[in-house]
């Protein structure tokens, strides 16, 4: 079977390697370089908990495939390195929804607890002097050099016969009698393919709705801050959703990186990055940990989350058009979801059936559905779903 699978980030090359693993002919089209879009444009983190039952689930099953990734790269260290994931919570609210969710995490081993206030000072002694929290969440979780492991992946697929066009920006699924029969590409070129799989990461919608398929995901921006390196003073990854969603971890090198999402983001694809957002950014974090006023930052980039109304992925064939299949729609997960969820797909397209665990993630749920905005600034009303 030819595949042409379009975009070179973790979910394309995982993909392409799965499907030559199985004796497939493949082609990986990409308009800029490997890696070039979200897959280098995130900061690596891989955690096991999650607010539903569904992604918890499949969440811990790619964390798991994380952790032996090098059998999918012919060895190479993808740098990934265990840490913890601290959920800080700063109103009773919040502890009302997660409370509850006890059960279920232990359920799939997300190896994930509720705790109070002490022990979230305890675990980022940071946090001290900031706004105080009313508890957390801490559980199992890890991160990966992003970059590391685009080029292991990179290179895994060549080794293993995978063909590239590189440079070059698909345009359009080519259909011939009612079934995807290739792409064509900016250039005017036609690349012929039984199956063509969408990895394309926040030109994904663009692309499928330029070939007939109505989608509902879209981009939306998401910028990252990064400081000075400073000797190690905090080992997990934070995250909080109040007031406002907002993250920080330090590095292995002693950087800092840092963002908080602008509520009124607007949908588009844009990789700039903004003074405005520095100031955001500044301004929360240093509520919640005032000692973070001594780093200085140095440099800021942007990238996208390719948005689902669900927050959840699109995985699978598209109905409205036989032979072309899904694989986006990441919602802020695709670095954790990508290689479980490629693997997955490689296993449906060459006839071995298709994973209960993608039960929730088939591209066609939206059709002649009315879907639910979540309510701006509030990270929950996502789910609501």
């Amino acid at each position: 079977m030819r595949s042409v699978v379009v975009g070179a980030g973790i979910a394309g090359l995982v993909l392409a390697v799965e499907l030559r693993r199985r004796g497939g002919d493949v082609t990986v089209v990409e308009s800029r370089y490997p890696g070039a879009g979200n897959s280098t444009r995130n900061v690596g983190r891989v955690r096991r908990m999650q607010l539903t039952a569904d992604l918890t689930e499949i969440s811990c099953r790619a964390s798991d495939l994380w952790a032996r990734l090098d059998e999918r790269t012919g060895g190479r260290n993808p740098l990934l390195y265990p840490t913890r994931y601290v959920w800080v919570l700063y109103g009773e609210d919040e502890r009302a929804v997660v409370e509850p969710l006890q059960p279920m995490w232990d359920r799939y081993g997300a190896r994930t607890r509720v705790v109070g206030s002490a022990a979230v000072l305890d675990a980022v002694p940071v946090l001290a002097g900031g706004d105080r929290p009313v508890g957390g969440v801490i559980g199992e979780a890890a991160i990966v050099h992003h970059d590391a492991a685009v080029y292991a992946l990179y290179l895994r697929a060549r080794e293993t016969g995978v063909r590239f066009a590189v440079g070059d920006e698909v345009t359009h699924v080519d259909v011939t009698d009612g079934r995807a029969a290739g792409v064509v590409t900016a250039s005017g070129r036609t690349i012929r393919g039984d199956v063509v799989v969408n990895a394309a990461g926040g030109r994904s919608g663009e692309l499928a709705r330029a070939s007939g398929v109505a989608v509902p995901n879209a981009p939306i921006r998401r910028e990252v801050l990064v400081t000075e390196p400073s000797r190690p003073f905090m080992t997990p990854a934070v995250t909080f959703y109040r007031p406002q969603e907002g993250w920080f971890n330090q590095t292995l090198r002693g950087e800092l990186v840092a963002g908080v999402v602008d509520v009124d983001e607007p949908t588009g694809m844009t990789e700039e990055s903004s003074l405005r957002f520095l100031g955001r950014t500044a301004r929360v974090v240093l509520t919640k940990a005032p000692r973070l006023a001594e780093l200085r930052v140095v440099r800021q980039w942007a990238g996208v989350y390719d948005t689902t109304p669900d927050k959840r992925p699109l995985v699978g064939e598209h109905d409205a058009l036989p032979g072309f299949f899904a694989l986006n729609g990441w919602s802020g997960r695709g670095i954790l979801l990508a290689p479980l969820c490629a693997e997955l797909l490689a296993r449906q397209i060459a006839g071995h059936g298709r994973d209960s665990v993608l039960a929730g993630f088939d591209p066609n749920r939206f059709s002649g559905a009315e879907t639910v905005a979540a309510v701006p600034g509030d990270y929950y009303s996502g789910y609501a779903h």
